[in-house]
């Protein structure tokens, strides 16, 4: 059983269509890529965590 198409005219749409596809996916792939490397840069310029802490209110009086 064959699933691509006989005739050269559908055979060249469904290269079009491939081609197409192909292209968004790639620009897709890029965007993704760039998203993780801000995430990333975000990630390395965070400032380093304090050495020490504050806390207060830890007693509850009533």
């Amino acid at each position: 059983m064959q699933d691509l198409p006989p005739d050269l005219p559908r055979l060249r749409i469904l290269e079009t269509w491939l081609a197409h596809t192909l292209d968004r996916v790639r620009k897709q792939i890029v965007a993704a890529e760039q998203r993780e490397a801000e995430r990333q840069r975000g990630i390395d310029a965070r400032p380093p965590a304090p050495d020490w802490l504050m806390e207060q209110g830890l007693t509850m009086s009533w």
